[in-house]
């Protein structure tokens, strides 16, 4: 990504966020792969869900999926931790622990499909959620109608708290 598109979505970021939460695999340098989720996107980056303590600025890898055309459309990039929200410093108090991640490398055709999903994403339409380990139905949420995106089933989520 040239200096001018980053600045570009960086900008975007703060204006388009949705609530979208799907399944991100994340690797901190020299670990091994860990899984999260998301609780919102925008064609900058997303919020990750997790305890793990992680640094501003630290760099990560990920990848997760998004609808598209019907289809999951999974999305590969590296990642800086922008900023932080955990107990001892709550940023954003409304969110659980995580980080916001700055995405660094999008390809092109991956960062215009995220905008044209954000840009579809309507508060008065609902698209079908499936719980992102298991694929039960979980309901509906708002969104793209007629697409599919994944959340966490009330089982699911209770089996990482053990």
């Amino acid at each position: 990504m040239t200096p001018r598109q980053f600045e570009n979505t960086t900008k975007k970021q703060s204006v388009e966020r949705v609530r979208f939460e799907t399944r991100v695999q994340y690797m901190p340098s020299h670990e091994r792969p860990l899984v999260g989720h998301s609780s919102d996107l925008s064609v900058g980056g997303l919020y990750l869900k997790t305890r793990l303590p992680l640094e501003i600025d630290e760099s990560l890898r990920l990848t997760f999926s998004m609808p598209w055309k019907g289809q999951d459309l999974s999305i590969s990039c590296h990642a800086r931790v922008a900023w932080t929200n955990y107990d001892k410093s709550r940023r954003k108090p409304g969110y659980v622990s995580g980080v916001g991640l700055q995405f660094l490398d999008v390809k092109h055709e991956d960062l215009s499909r995220l905008s044209k999903f954000i840009d579809a994403y309507d508060e008065k339409k609902k698209m079908n959620v499936v719980c992102a380990w298991c694929g039960n139905k979980i309901g509906m949420r708002k969104g793209p109608f007629g697409t599919t995106s994944h959340g966490l089933c009330n089982q699911c989520h209770e089996s990482l708290d053990e």
